[in-house]
């Protein structure tokens, strides 16, 4: 419990994630400064410079501390620190969507009285613990192993408090994650190195994609 409670106070980098439906497109923002943004393009790393143009066709029209605004497609986005976001662009609509269903799924109360899903993480088949006070998804070095997240390679070092103390921990980005017929798409995640936590805990940077609704012993999650 100590656990699942310190990781919803984890201090992670603000990103912003964009979405492109006929061609796949993630950004997250790392920094913000004037005229220049740090980015993550498609897992990998850009300095954007206002005027100049990724490889990636993604153009930075302006930008402070506070946001910047950026150009891709004939599309304008402004992106602000500390804001979350998965967008769409394409000739038909721009409307906001990063989840990939319009399903549910409904959870049972278990023995020890939580609820657990079975699901993947990037096509490996995982146990998650459904909790609602962990801000991400998380995992010992261990399963991220097995799923074979390099997460030492791509990921971001980060501290994490446990019952046992400190815990060296890395954030990662996930390329998909499915319970039944709810799927998440490039998500956030965290992989503590050690043994805890024994499961996979299915936290708010999942759960918060979906409406959630409890009776009595079953779990509802569902798409808004």
């Amino acid at each position: 419990m100590a656990l699942r409670k310190c990781l919803s106070n984890l201090i992670l980098i603000l990103f912003v994630s964009l979405s492109v439906n006929a061609e796949e497109l993630s950004i997250h923002v790392q920094g913000l400064f004037k005229n220049t943004a740090i980015v993550k393009i498609n897992g990998v790393d850009r300095v954007l410079k206002v005027g100049k143009v990724s490889p990636e066709g993604v153009e930075l029209r302006s930008a402070n501390s506070r946001e910047a605004i950026i150009l891709f497609k004939g599309k304008e986005r402004r992106l602000t620190m500390g804001s979350s976001a998965s967008i769409g662009f394409n000739a038909a609509s721009e409307e906001e969507k990063d989840v990939v269903s319009s399903k549910m799924v409904t959870l049972s109360r278990q023995l020890d009285g939580m609820f657990h899903a079975s699901g993947t993480i990037n096509g490996t088949s995982v146990n998650f613990l459904v909790d609602t006070g962990a801000s991400t998804i998380a995992m010992n070095h261990l399963t991220a192993n097995r799923i074979g997240i390099p997460y030492r390679v791509k990921g971001n070092e980060i501290s994490v408090v446990t019952a046992s103390g400190v815990v060296e921990a890395y954030r990662v980005y996930l390329d998909k994650v499915r319970i039944g017929d709810l799927v998440v798409n490039n998500i956030e995640g965290a992989v503590l190195v050690g043994e805890q936590p024994d499961k996979v805990l299915l936290g708010m940077s999942f759960l918060n994609k979906f409406k959630m609704q409890q009776n009595g012993n079953q779990l509802v999650i569902e798409t808004n």
